[in-house]
């Protein structure tokens, strides 16, 4: 999946071969340069990072330049600041690029352009500085000795380990060390350094994660154990990626969002990206690179094809809620065994937010975390080993009201109005105002309430209750449609209007024989050309 640019480039180096200008999915312009078939911005944006990862293999003086004459028409000044400042952020991030490897537009050679034209870009060139006299084994940069760092030992940063001290408690019956889980750690089994090297193993290991924790209890609603989910149902595609570098993960990542707009929501609802040796013991880290994947979707126009939501060992909400906090239970609805990637289809969440909202879940999801408890459900982490998770503890999907609405939504499309209540467990209502209550109200009003108390509040951003959240989403969407209705008179509209100075500006035919009729009496004269 993804531009056959790098899927040609990756299987010469399987067969030993030197790089081709030309063949079947990559041919060659009249400058020499490939050129790769892109259509579309995720399959541009596999091929530029595939082509980054290739500059981190290079060294000073190295360059190349892939054409994409089928996207040159999209690479406007304006989308070519957007793509580059996305690029920017990530090289924040990044060890290699923005260092030592660049990434540049590439613009058509014009000898006749004048200083007033625009350069008219066509593809993109990668740039090596690495100097490799200056790396060490590892491929990392050396320096010069330095008095002031090079006897430094372990005992001079004895500072930094007291300061991660201070999250630690001592438990006043035992005398145990209660760690930042706000457990007692000794308790506990050792965290795994390292994943499976079988990457069949490993995939059935978060197939067990995900039948146990996601389908069973409940936590994603629309999951029906590990290999059906979304709505409508589809199949959940796993794969891993060894990779241990930024570049080569953004690389992989953009080559299954390419798989996502390729394929149909049947045969692939959403994927799992696996990454076990990326980021797994620096969780801080690991966010970073994650906002950079998330802040572009609305900048690149991606936004109405994925969504995003991130699963890390270490993962802790950080939206000021009670479930916020290291050793809240609640946390464990997004740590999995290592960091991975769910790669969501917009049209399905959109349409799950519609039926569920979101605050709902999450309040069922804490109250069965918490059932479970922080203690027990680390131990499974370490462990990777969620079986036990008894079948008592399983969630009835029809007992509990996001999963029930959840199941009559994937089975027959549609929300019951006799579920838009909470009315069978202690979860507080999410969906108690209906339609009827919405409509003929100020619907600019309901969202301009909502928008105030969660951005505007004194003391601070207030979270909607259930009932609040369900009249802004439903004021949302009244308000959507009306627009669309609006847009659509618009044009019609403006159609009927072209069609009248069309009909206006048109001379008039003669009658047959050629006389002229007579000029109206009783008024002005008017020519041939008479206004309708």
């Amino acid at each position: 999946y993804g531009a056959p640019y790098y899927r040609q480039r990756e299987g010469q180096q399987q067969q030993g071969q030197q790089q081709q200008s030309s063949s079947s999915s990559l041919s060659s312009s009249l400058s020499g340069h490939p050129q790769d078939p892109a259509s579309s911005t995720p399959q541009l944006m596999a091929s530029l990072w595939y082509m980054v990862t290739e500059g981190t293999k290079m060294v000073r003086g190295d360059e190349f330049t892939v054409e994409f004459p089928n996207f040159a028409s999209e690479l406007t000044p304006s989308f070519l600041s957007r793509i580059l400042g996305h690029l920017d952020s990530c090289k924040d991030v990044c060890d290699d690029f923005g260092v030592n490897t660049v990434l540049v537009p590439y613009a058509r050679p014009n000898p006749y352009a004048t200083e007033d034209d625009e350069p008219e870009v066509i593809g993109f060139t990668v740039k090596s500085y690495r100097n490799p006299d200056k790396m060490n084994e590892d491929g990392e940069l050396q320096f010069e000795p330095d008095p002031f760092w090079d006897d430094v030992t372990d005992d001079d940063f004895a500072y930094i380990k007291a300061i991660g001290d201070k999250g630690e408690e001592v438990d006043a019956e035992g005398g145990n060390i209660v760690g930042e889980l706000g457990v007692d750690e000794s308790e506990l089994p050792e965290m795994p350094t390292s994943a499976p090297e079988d990457e069949g193993e490993m995939i059935d290991l978060t197939k067990a994660w995900v039948n146990r924790i996601m389908s069973d209890m409940g936590i994603c609603p629309f999951t029906n154990g590990p290999e059906m989910a979304g709505l409508p149902m589809g199949q959940v595609y796993y794969c891993v990626d060894r990779s241990d570098t930024y570049e080569s993960i953004y690389a992989r990542y953009w080559r299954e969002v390419v798989r996502v707009e390729q394929s149909s929501e049947k045969d692939l609802s959403t994927t799992l990206l696996i990454c076990p040796d990326f980021c797994i013991d620096n969780v801080e880290a690991y966010e970073n690179f994650c906002n950079t994947l998330t802040a572009p979707l609305e900048v690149l126009d991606i936004e109405d094809l994925l969504q995003l939501v991130f699963f890390h060992p270490k993962w802790t909400f950080r939206d000021g809620g009670e479930r916020s906090g290291v050793g809240a239970a609640a946390n464990y609805a997004r740590r999995s065994p290592w960091p991975m990637i769910n790669i969501l289809r917009t049209k399905q969440v959109r349409a799950a937010q519609r039926g569920i909202p979101t605050g709902l879940v999450y309040k069922q999801n804490e109250k069965t975390l918490g059932k479970v408890g922080t203690k027990r459900l680390e131990t499974m982490l370490r462990l990777r080993d969620w079986s036990d998770v008894s079948d008592d503890e399983k969630v009835d999907r029809r007992e509990m009201e996001a999963l029930r609405v959840a199941k009559d939504l994937q089975t027959t499309g549609v929300v019951d109005e006799g579920d838009q209540s909470v009315v069978k467990d202690a979860t507080p209502a999410a969906n108690r105002v209906d339609r009827s209550q919405v409509e003929g109200a100020d619907m600019v009003n309901v969202v301009q309430q909502a928008l105030e108390k969660r951005l505007l509040s004194e003391g601070g951003p207030q979270r909607l209750n259930g009932a609040e959240t369900s009249a802004a989403m439903m004021a949302s969407d009244f308000l959507l449609e009306r627009l669309d209705e609006l847009l659509e008179e618009l044009e019609e509209l403006e159609q009927k209007r072209g069609e009248a100075e069309a009909a206006a500006a048109a001379p008039m035919a003669p009658p047959p024989g050629g006389a002229r009729p007579p000029l109206p009496t009783g008024g002005p004269q008017m020519g041939w050309h008479m206004g309708s």
